[in-house]
């Protein structure tokens, strides 16, 4: 494609999602309640292609794909942990919509803080959410420049592309904040399926003899479709793992967490329990079949993770090869909008707030001051996404299944306990994480050099993390009951359980 042809779609596409933000900001008011949440009015269709759209980024268009493509039907199992998330969601998930609406809390570190009644644990979790996810949000950044590079043969160079997804997504966060994040979603995230859903056809249709045919010609490689797969990736220890692994972070992610804070009503987050691994499915399907042509059509390909991109760009019109590649940037940029508004409310409100708070300032100027601190946050954890782009891991698929969603996961025991058990302290949870994070490292890394048997190293070390939880806890003193008595009378009262119906 040309460069004057790629620039010309891009600049349609970026002054499209630059007005959605300018719109949502008409709508905006300056309380941080709404510029991070959208004054809790998150209603079921948008929920559905925000949530997905958050989820589905780089990951889907490269990830999955070359996963699928290396290590064969496998990778299925990430479709299960979202159907084992529905219920966590529904039971868990309501009791967090029910405390941060009471208490007005805008993010998952902030419901640490408060249910805990210590900075401390906030402040952990929080460290933890950034390291794990601004290299997520640089893989973002990876994916649209390495798109550009290959479709316009280098004329928009890595670099180029990378930086011009992450000025059009500061611009139009730092304008709108979550409305104009939710909006952009409803539209990339509908792109996104018809793309993958038309894409998968037309590759099915004109490079094979049909989808029969095709699993015929992949028959042969019965690795492929069959455990453990092509690379012997995906054992039962392994799949276990995944399952667990991906359906807890599911839930604990905070962009996703602060989704559950921001819907209208218990009903909206019921049909993301229920629409979520529908969603995930159809995009499984379509990266399933396009790798499947992958394998017939260019096997032993040097880059797995790009192979979707290689495909169409010899196989779509122009005309739909340019939406289809608008499309991929416009997936990766539905996550790194996200993730920067999540991390950016977070600084504010566990490193920024409590200073403020000390000096007396009255809580109105505080939220204002805190919403301005939010967007000044948005460049700043934008450019540390772009350097992981530029100097980080090149494997999207590593990013994200060996840093981000292992190191949220280990935060998920503190989450759970503080939701449902009334023993659980402070010093437990703080020393569950650091324990928990500390372990995984040193395995993935291999400083300790313990067998796993075919286990994800985060398994070892999140079952350590719940044996800390439980003893320190144990051991300490029990939390306030004043305290305790905020959360849970709040699941124990009868009207908040009528509302949660």
């Amino acid at each position: 494609m040309s460069v004057t042809t790629m620039w010309i779609g891009l600049g349609v596409f970026a002054v499209l999602l630059v007005y959605l933000g300018y719109h949502a900001n008409r709508r905006t008011t300056k309380t941080m309640e709404d510029f991070v949440l959208g004054s809790r009015k998150l209603d079921k269709l948008p929920a559905f292609f925000t949530v997905t759209a958050t989820l589905f980024s780089a990951f889907s268009y490269f990830g999955i794909t070359g996963q699928f493509y290396t290590n064969g039907i496998g990778a299925w199992i990430q479709v299960a942990t979202t159907a084992a998330v529905g219920p966590i969601i529904y039971f868990a998930g309501t009791r967090i919509w029910l405390v941060a609406r009471r208490y007005r809390l805008t993010n998952v570190t902030e419901y640490l803080s408060d249910r805990y009644g210590s900075r401390s644990v906030g402040l952990v979790a929080g460290v933890i959410v950034l390291l794990a996810l601004v290299p997520y949000m640089g893989a973002q950044f990876r994916g649209s420049g390495l798109t550009l590079e290959a479709v316009t043969g280098g004329g928009i160079p890595y670099w180029a592309g990378a930086i011009f997804l992450a000025v059009i997504v500061t611009l139009y966060v730092m304008s709108g904040g979550f409305r104009s994040v939710v909006w952009t979603d409803v539209v990339q995230g509908a792109l996104m399926y018809v793309i993958l859903a038309v894409a998968m056809v037309i590759l099915v249709l004109s490079q094979t003899g049909g989808f029969s045919d095709l699993m015929d010609t992949v028959g042969h490689q019965s690795e492929l479709l069959s455990n453990p797969g092509g690379g012997g990736l995906f054992s039962l220890q392994y799949l276990i793992s995944v399952l667990i692994i991906f359906a807890a972070a599911h839930f604990t992610m905070p962009q996703l967490q602060q989704r559950w804070m921001a819907a209208r009503s218990h009903s909206t987050l019921k049909f993301i329990a229920i629409s979520l691994p529908i969603g995930t499915g159809i995009v499984y399907v379509c990266c399933f079949y396009i790798a499947m042509v992958g394998v017939a059509t260019r096997p032993d390909y040097p880059s797995p993770e790009a192979i979707y991109p290689a495909m169409i760009v010899d196989v779509l019109p122009q005309w739909l090869l340019l939406v289809a590649i608008l499309a991929i940037v416009a997936a990766t940029g539905s996550t790194a909008n996200s993730i920067v508004l999540t991390l950016s409310s977070i600084v504010a409100k566990e490193h920024v707030r409590p200073v403020l708070a000390r000096r007396g300032a009255s809580e109105q100027a505080l939220d204002r001051t805190l919403t301005i601190t939010t967007r000044t946050m948005l460049p700043i954890l934008v450019g540390g996404g772009l350097l992981v782009a530029f100097f980080g891991p090149e494997s999207i698929i590593g990013i994200i299944v060996s840093i981000t969603w292992p190191a949220v996961f280990l935060i998920f025991p503190a989450l759970l306990a503080g939701l449902y058990w009334r023993r659980a302290t402070a010093a437990g949870a703080v020393t569950s994480m650091i324990v928990a994070e500390a372990i995984f490292l040193g395995l993935d890394r291999g400083w300790l050099p313990l067998p796993l048997a075919g286990w994800h190293p985060a398994m070892p070390a999140a079952i350590v993390g719940v044996v800390v939880l439980v003893v320190v806890s144990l051991l300490t003193r029990p939390p306030q009951q004043e305290n305790l008595d905020r959360h849970f009378g709040l699941f124990e009262s009868p009207t908040t359980a009528e509302v949660a119906r």
